[in-house]
């Protein structure tokens, strides 16, 4: 992977989304091939809520970052503006209209503990979220056709 997209990886800050953001990408970029099955994940947190915080997290933390810039690397020729524009859209449509979502959103707040406040005294909306996690998409430059 060239530098710039290393560089790019080391500064969205994902770890600052919230769960349902992070969730919301995470289903985003789910692919049948994988080998980790995001339902099976979100089954398991009925039995192990403390899996979302110890290993999840982390694990969909990674697995975003490296479907980002992925799919940043096959959008090169569109503007930074219309990468973020295409992921804000894909977001809002998966928000409305995607069964798995809405069921996987209610199994993790559900296994979110209570006392878990630190989100609900200072929320940050998502369309915020998404921007300060893809604004730095706008520092990569373009690849230059070979020639």
């Amino acid at each position: 992977m060239p530098k710039r997209y290393e560089e790019l990886k080391s500064l969205l800050p994902v770890s600052r989304l919230s769960i349902d953001v992070l969730l919301a990408l995470r289903v985003l970029y789910d692919k049948p091939e994988n080998e980790v099955k995001l339902e099976q994940e979100i089954e398991e947190l009925s039995h192990e809520p403390s899996k979302l915080e110890l290993e999840y997290r982390s694990e969909w933390e990674a697995y975003v970052l490296r479907e980002l810039v992925l799919d940043l690397k096959q959008n090169t020729q569109r503007s930074p503006a219309i990468f973020i524009d295409s992921v804000l859209s894909r977001i809002e449509s998966l928000k409305e209209s995607c069964p798995y979502y809405k069921v996987y959103r209610q199994q993790i707040s559900e296994a979110t503990p209570a006392d878990d406040t630190t989100t609900a005294l200072f929320p940050i909306p998502w369309r915020q979220q998404l921007m300060m996690l893809l604004l730095p998409v706008t520092t990569v430059k373009p690849l230059k056709p070979a020639e």
